[in-house]
């Protein structure tokens, strides 16, 4: 029994040592200080109740990372829909109140996110610790275990998939424009 309260103990000031700077990188990507406050939570009562902690070598690092996947998971599809409408927005030109504009708009962000989606998951996972969390590669690389090159990769490899998927867009828009406009 004493096992028991010395692990009680220790996972105790494992929690207090940790859970605000746990809140805080997970607020930087969630934007939601409620849902931060939940992932953290969430994670650590998952861990004490699922893991064995003494089978875990580096449990501080086990649960960072268990927080940022999380928060990760939780920047769902209408979050990051929600953070490219902003994005495009601040873009355009302040006339596009045109409903044929908003509407060819919301398509794009629509493709982009989907295709987003579809990228492999590691390679997505670079993606959006790069582009939502604003990530350097180095630290990507230390999070993930891999190399920055293998992070530059990744990298590359989306943004060519997305370069193709707005380039075959922007031809179906011209093609659209040009048989029913001119």
């Amino acid at each position: 029994m004493p096992d028991k309260q010395e692990d009680i103990r220790s996972f105790e000031q494992m929690f207090r040592n940790n859970y605000p700077r746990l809140c805080q990188r997970v607020f930087r990507i969630t934007k939601n200080l409620e849902a931060a406050e939940d992932i953290v939570q969430e994670v650590f009562i998952s861990f004490w109740n699922h893991e064995q902690p003494q089978k875990v070598e580096n449990p501080e690092a086990y649960i960072y990372r268990a927080c940022i996947n999380q928060a990760l998971n939780f920047t769902s599809r209408d979050k990051q829909q929600a953070q490219l409408q902003k994005f495009y927005q601040e873009q355009q030109p302040q006339e596009s109140n045109n409903p044929e504009q908003q509407l060819e708009q919301q398509e794009l962000e629509k493709q982009v996110q989907q295709t987003i989606e579809l990228l492999p998951p590691m390679c997505r996972q670079v993606f959006l610790l790069s582009r939502y969390e604003e990530m350097s590669h180095k630290e990507i690389a230390d999070f993930l275990n891999i190399s920055p090159n293998t992070v530059d990769n990744h990298i590359k490899k989306a943004l060519s998939i997305l370069r193709k998927l707005l380039l075959l867009f922007f031809l179906v828009l011209f093609k659209i424009y040009f048989t029913y406009f001119i």
